[in-house]
This record gives C-alpha cells, sequence and structure tokens, in this order.
C-alpha cells in the first residue's frame, strides 16, 4: 500500500496522502465498490482518471478506519459536494496523476488540495492572487501554490460554490516553506471566517489542509 502518509490532525480528523502506483484491481478489491459507484467509477474519461477517483475513495476509507468508523461510500451533496454515508462527519479530497489525498473530521466541515508547483500557476497567478498576495509571491512559484493549494481548500471548506479565490478568499503572508499558513473568507466586504491551514510537501507536490 503506497500510504505516505496518514496524520491525526486532530483525534477527531485524519489526512491521509496516498501515491499512485497501484493498479485498478487493487483498489477496486480494497474498497468493495456499490453498483452505483462502480458505474460513475466506469464513466470516468479514461483510465488515469479512474485511477485518481478510485485513490481518493481509497484515501477516505483508510483515513476512516483510522478514526475506528467503518466506511460506507461517499455520496454528493446539491453542490455536488462529497459526504460520508451513515457516518456523522466531513470529507474533502483532491487527486492529481500521482497523488491522491482525503481528510476526514468527526467534528467540523474540512477542506483540503494537492497541487502540483509547475509553471502553469505563473500564467494564471493574476486570476487567483490579489494584488497583495501577487507582490508577496513574486515570481517563486512555490508559494503561488502554496496561495492556490488554501484558497481551494478553503474553497471545499465553504462549499457553495460561489467564492472568487481573488476578491472573497485572502491568505496572509507567510514564510520560506511553511507547516502552517492562515486564510481569511470575505463576504460583501465583511470577514465571516479566519482558518488556519496545514502545509506539506511531497516531491514537487504541496498539500494544504484547513485545521
Amino acid at each position: 500500500m503506497a500510504v505516505v502518509f496518514s496524520k491525526n490532525i486532530s483525534k477527531e480528523c485524519v489526512v491521509t496522502l496516498w501515491k499512485i502506483e497501484e493498479d485498478a484491481h487493487f483498489f477496486l478489491k480494497y474498497l468493495h465498490l456499490k453498483k452505483e459507484e462502480l458505474i460513475i467509477y466506469s464513466n470516468a474519461s479514461h483510465a488515469t482518471k479512474q485511477l485518481e477517483w478510485l485513490a481518493s475513495r481509497t484515501c477516505v476509507k483508510y483515513s476512516v478506519e483510522q478514526l475506528e468508523q467503518n466506511y460506507h461510500g461517499i455520496e454528493k451533496d446539491e453542490y455536488n459536494n462529497p459526504y460520508l454515508s451513515k457516518i456523522k462527519g466531513y470529507v474533502s479530497i483532491s487527486h492529481t496523476s500521482n497523488y491522491a489525498v482525503a481528510v476526514v473530521s468527526l467534528e467540523k466541515e474540512v477542506g483540503i488540495d494537492i497541487e502540483k508547483i509547475s509553471v502553469k500557476l505563473r500564467r494564471v497567478a493574476h486570476k487567483f492572487l490579489s494584488e497583495p498576495e501577487r507582490l508577496h509571491a513574486g515570481d517563486d512559484l512555490l508559494q503561488m501554490c502554496i496561495y492556490w493549494c488554501a484558497k481551494e481548500s478553503l474553497y471545499k471548506w465553504y462549499g457553495k460554490k460561489n467564492l472568487s479565490f481573488k476578491d472573497n478568499i485572502f491568505i496572509h503572508p507567510f514564510g520560506e516553506n511553511p507547516s502552517l499558513v492562515k486564510g481569511e473568507i470575505f463576504m460583501d466586504g465583511l470577514r465571516r471566517t479566519v482558518h488556519d491551514l496545514g502545509v506539506f510537501y511531497a516531491d514537487d507536490y504541496v498539500l494544504t489542509v484547513t485545521v
């Protein structure tokens, strides 16, 4: 099993990072998907996307088991956000072609994201960074990636799809290779929530999660 790490953020919250090295058979055997889940899996556009889908749910199941709960699958709410079947708790997932990650909490809403550090962030930075954030990040791709992941994590935490990364979600300036950053969500010009986010690193990827 390619678990990079599985960490307790709190007694009631676990985050699991998985490096995707196995084939589909491995994940299918572990997950025991329900009929409706198999249909969703089969409808994924190609084999890589199918593996990412399977690996992300494997992270969820693994995290649920670390919390000594029984996993019954994932469903989606009206905003297409995942939630746990038959468990009172919260879940957020993210995946790339190489990694999948999930956070499961039995106590509060959560948000998570993983992103590769790449030059594409430089091309779109003006779309998701406020002017102070852009000046702070400069030309540093790692800092851009931390900003993006942190904002995506807060977007998922909020869960209602009507937030602008640039205008509603703000991340405080941070130092080199931070393990924790702070973010805020503003609506109608008023600060609504303040959050701490854990920051993790794996190869040339950044992972952030609400804590």
